[in-house]
């Protein structure tokens, strides 16, 4: 059944923001501040628009679509309806993992004029994807979602330049799209003529171009021209670690590996507080550690997955051996190469993700819905083990934490944030578990900051 939760809807307030698609909070579709006719025509393009993108994309699709930025847009006045549409559109996802976007508009009905003139409010465009991307935090509050969105400040059309001159908009009224280029701090983007249409979708995807400066015109055929591939300069990656026993323990059961060749980071944290769960840890990081260096990022993920095994083996050996309960250990694996990386883990011990000063969970934690928490996955546990994988790429400026589950327990995600923000990488990881020991963190807590850089000085 695809039932719709309808949050909050009042069309009398003509200009007010709104909100339509899906958030990893609920189950399914989510909308506020739209009528029923803009809802109606945005489900329908986004329907349509994510079915064109499969069909030309393929099975990447999806993996495209989540790597979407935020993109910014304008639907002109008549378009879709009898206002101006002005808002922004980002990659998003339902509680049960199904992809779908979240759109973030405002209806301008007295608004006439060109829609570059909204445009160059980027103030306001700003504050709407910071609130569109709270909604992938671990800690989303949706009243708090739609409390930010009701105190946003209305978006305001900018004077244009004397020396700018529009072309009438009653004959070419249309759409404009853009991003902001994270790198460059330039807005690039198209515009097309009329509503949008489906097959305008899968542009957002792989779009690159310059932000339109000009009435958007029909589309037409083009002559390719030659293709210049500037080389990009390697990354270069820094870190800093941490651990600590806790407050109440006096064994340290987690385990850190740092790698240069290959490039792997890791962080194991036994179950448990005794010398067998310290040895689970050790175990799990010492097989890691003799991981072979390998060409492709792909072959790099096979010797990790056969090394986790391996450990996997020696721990449920010992169980039989010494017929005494399995020790077990949560474990997460970064591996790099170049510009490529790829995440493996199996338990609760997670890894987060700082991108243009946001930041998001990449794990999700193995473990058994009831009274106690107890891993379903994890290194020595009896039965296969199946490491959970995702591979993506790197990009300067990305800080990524990798951390035993006790730290964000302790220290809220909110404030791991605000520390991976403003802390040096040098002090990074030793500001982290200070966090946690004065916020009193009995177990065993660690962590690895790793910051990505270019080598240009």
């Amino acid at each position: 059944m695809n039932e719709r939760a309808i949050l909050e809807r009042n069309p009398a307030e003509a200009d007010r923001i709104g909100f339509f698609g899906k958030l990893p909070s609920h189950g399914d579709f989510v909308s506020m501040g739209f009528g029923r006719n803009l809802e109606s025509a945005l489900d329908a393009w986004l329907q349509a628009g994510l079915q064109a993108a499969q069909q030309e994309l393929g099975e990447d699709w999806e993996r495209r679509f989540r790597a979407m930025p935020a993109w910014r847009f304008v639907i002109e006045r008549g378009l879709w309806g009898p206002a101006t549409i002005a808002g922004v559109l980002l990659p998003s996802l339902d509680r049960v993992g199904r992809s779908f976007p979240l759109v973030i508009a405002t209806q301008l009905h007295g608004f006439t004029e060109h829609p570059r003139q909204l445009y160059l409010d980027g103030t306001w465009f700003t504050a709407v994807e910071a609130i569109a991307e709270s909604s992938a935090k671990r800690d989303f509050d949706i009243n708090h979602f739609t409390t930010s969105l009701k105190r946003l400040r209305s978006l305001r059309p900018a004077d244009l330049a004397e020396n700018e001159i529009l072309q009438d908009r009653a004959s070419s009224r249309g759409t404009i799209w853009w991003r902001i280029d994270p790198e460059e701090q330039r807005a690039k983007g198209f515009g097309v003529s009329g509503a949008p249409e489906p097959e305008h979708f899968p542009k957002l995807l792989h779009d690159n171009s310059p932000a339109p400066t000009a009435a958007p015109r029909p589309e037409t055929a083009a002559t390719p021209g030659p293709v210049i591939v500037e080389p990009q300069p390697p990354l270069v990656l820094r870190h800093s670690h941490a651990t600590h026993v806790g407050t109440r323990l006096t064994v340290n059961a987690d385990a850190l590996l740092v790698s240069e060749t290959p490039s792997l980071f890791a962080v194991a944290d036994g179950v448990g507080d005794s010398n067998a769960a310290a040895e689970a840890g050790k175990i799990a990081v010492h097989v890691l550690a003799e991981t072979a260096k390998q060409q492709t990022i792909e072959a790099l993920v096979q010797e990790v997955k056969g090394k986790l095994g391996r450990a996997h083996g020696l721990l449920q050996s010992a169980y039989h051996s010494e017929h005494r309960e399995p020790s077990a250990a949560s474990i997460v694996v970064l591996a790099t190469l170049r510009e490529s990386c790829a995440l493996l883990w199996v338990g609760d011990a997670r890894c987060y993700l700082l991108r243009d000063g946001m930041m998001r969970c990449l794990t999700r934690d193995h473990v058994e819905i009831g009274l106690r928490r107890t891993l379903s996955r994890a290194i020595g546990l009896r039965g296969h083990l199946v490491p959970e994988v995702l591979s993506g790429g790197l990009q300067a400026g990305d800080r990524l934490l990798l951390c035993s589950a006790p730290l964000p327990g302790a220290v809220p995600e909110r404030s791991i944030a605000e520390i991976l923000l403003s802390a040096k990488i040098e002090k990074a990881a030793d500001i982290l578990v200070q966090e946690g020991l004065i916020s009193n963190c009995r177990d065993n807590l660690s962590a690895i900051v790793i910051d990505v850089k270019t080598d240009e000085p």
